[in-house]
């Protein structure tokens, strides 16, 4: 590891001195997790969580460069189950690579070209309907791929998930490039694990479901697959003529999932046995140790604000007397005072790890019931209390304009308002099927906040005005959904055509969209149900009465501004890096 950030630095001194051109250390830069940002001269530094595991040392690592580094005193959780710190100086990432280093944790290969980090479920190993843990395997394939010859120069980025409940999809399976599905088969007597695999997946202005590639693949060849899989698509020259399109969705499309089939079992013929177990290691990354329950003093049975918090975010888990406990991080944004007790709180009240979430989320595993009350109580001293999570209280945004080259709006800034405005919504939360609806923001087509899966997703756009001045507004997409008993019933929300919603008005237009939904819908109805059965043309109506906009004047002005912004709005899009 020491190794590696000497190399880096000796990168970052022949870079200013002149001796390297920008394109060959953007590129080298990339590889090591240091991203480009639209402030100049400021780094966005991704921390690469492989399934989002966290120990005690790692949060405090985590604190510990926030609390240094961090000129916003916060990290960012995504959802990919990365960390990233943004508006760092460039001679700062070294020392951050270091600290973390001793944690365990890695900024290498989390951008760029190459198998970014690998997430899996929150719940693996605890969850009642799960197949078997695919933590190990995870790992396993984490360690396969970081520094593999094959994986450095890939035609562009590639994206891994691992599950094991077929029947409760918490990574989104079908939008990856490649996904491991946990499958049990019975053969002469005995049950054999292994995978449905599924390729293809992505978001972005071309969104795709991933394709079925084999039904069912033996534990001791899920590596063999990975590797001929990565061997296609490095070998896909046709894709490199133009990095915006070069995912291994556009492959699949051009030549169909079959013909993609037919090239990975060739490549399969060449490729010998690889034994996953060595790179598993049952060590210390993924290992938990289950606290002895306390006796049982049920300590906060009269205090309605942790009952409320105890029904809405803790979970059952599969080991009867323990709970699964889910901390709001709201917007995925972690300060620097909340890390170390956060790492204290793993550290004496869980199985010793936590797990970041695709929600942005923190889950805490091990917790025995009698703990629920001072895990609450701590969460409650540093702000991280809120019930709600993974409701629709719970939006999803990612950091768009606060630091991103590609961003249209703040996705941030409106994300704010709307939980601001959820506040006071006069009931209409406490419905149990409102509270069930999704919501993820993106500042741009792309799609980082995964707002196509959404039940009410939104990304970033620019209207005019009567005079021709833009306008930040959100295109909107409704009716995604993931997460289901059936991995296939995954789908992409429908957009609403020709629609745009002013940014000062989404939060009127959201809660008007879930109260319509809630007068309009029949008995158990989900959302995404209820959009099937309507159609887009009375939604398209319901948001058309948002979108006129009056002259620009003293009493419009606002209008015309972002959130979190004081001049008037104009879209600014640099040369994003992810296609370098």
């Amino acid at each position: 590891m020491e190794e590696e950030v000497e190399r880096f630095e000796d990168a970052v001194a022949k870079f200013r001195a002149g001796q390297v051109d920008e394109a060959t250390f953007m590129r080298f830069r990339l590889r090591q997790g240091v991203y480009g940002q639209r402030q100049p001269n400021r780094q966005m530094f991704r921390v690469k969580i492989p399934g989002g595991i966290l120990t005690p040392e790692a949060l405090e690592a985590l604190g510990e460069v926030t609390e240094r580094f961090a000129p916003l005193k916060k990290g960012h959780f995504t959802t990919r189950e990365n960390m990233q710190f943004h508006h760092i100086p460039l001679e700062n990432a070294p020392e951050m690579m270091r600290i973390i280093g001793k944690a365990g944790l890695t900024t290498r290969e989390a951008c760029g070209n190459t198998v970014r980090n690998v997430v899996g479920p929150p719940l693996a190993g605890v969850c009642p309907d799960e197949l078997f843990d695919p933590t190990p395997y995870l790992v396993a394939y984490v360690r396969f791929g970081v520094r593999h010859p094959l994986t450095q120069d890939f035609p562009r980025k590639f994206k891994t998930s691992f599950t094991g409940c077929p029947g409760h999809d918490a990574v989104a399976s079908l939008i990856h490039d490649l996904s491991f599905v946990a499958q049990v088969r019975r053969e002469n007597g005995t049950l054999r694990r292994g995978f449905r695999v599924y390729v293809g997946g992505a978001t972005s202005i071309m969104p795709r479901l991933a394709k079925p590639l084999f039904p069912f693949v033996p534990e001791e060849d899920y590596l063999r697959v990975a590797l001929a899989v990565w061997s296609v698509f490095n070998k896909a020259d046709m894709l490199r003529k133009n990095r915006m399109m070069a995912r291994i969705k556009v492959l699949i499309d051009r030549i169909g999932i079959d013909a993609f089939r037919g090239l990975v079992e060739e490549e399969l013929k060449g490729i010998g046995p690889i034994d996953p177990t060595p790179l598993m290691g049952a060590d210390e990354l993924y290992q938990e140790t289950p606290p002895t329950p306390p006796p049982p003093i049920h300590r906060g049975t009269d205090n309605p604000e942790f009952q409320a918090w105890k029904r809405a975010n803790t979970v059952e888990q599969r080991q009867k007397g323990y709970y699964a406990v889910f901390v709001k991080i709201p917007l995925g944004d972690v300060y620097a005072h909340q890390f170390p007790v956060l790492a204290d709180i793993v550290r004496r009240y869980t199985g010793g790890r936590a797990r970041v979430t695709q929600e942005q989320n923190l889950a805490l595993r091990w917790v025995p019931e009698g703990y629920l009350y001072d895990v609450w109580k701590a969460l409650k001293d540093i702000g991280l209390a809120e019930p709600g999570a993974n409701t629709v209280t719970d939006v999803v945004a990612c950091p768009a304009t606060d630091s991103c080259k590609l961003g249209i709006t703040s996705a941030m800034g409106v994300a704010r308002a709307l939980r601001e405005a959820f506040a006071s919504s006069d009931g209409l939360l406490e419905d149990p099927l409102v509270q069930r609806v999704r919501i993820k923001i993106s500042g741009c087509p792309n799609g980082c906040a995964q707002h196509h899966i959404a039940h009410i997703g939104l990304h970033g756009a620019a209207m005019k005005g009567p005079g021709g001045e833009q306008i930040p507004a959100y295109e909107v997409f409704l009716g995604g959904f993931y997460g289901g008993e059936d991995i296939e019933a995954t789908r992409f929300g429908q957009r609403l055509p020709g629609v745009k919603i002013p940014a000062k008005r989404v939060p009127q237009f959201v809660q008007a969209l879930l109260a319509f939904y809630k007068e309009n819908r029949q008995e158990g109805e989900e959302f995404g149900q209820f959009v099937a059965r309507v159609g887009t043309k009375p939604l398209e109506d319901l948001a058309n009465r948002f979108k006129d906009i009056p002259p620009l004047g003293r009493e419009t002005i606002d209008l015309y501004m972002d959130w979190a912004r004081t001049t008037l709005f104009k879209v600014e899009r640099g040369e994003g890096e992810c296609s370098v």
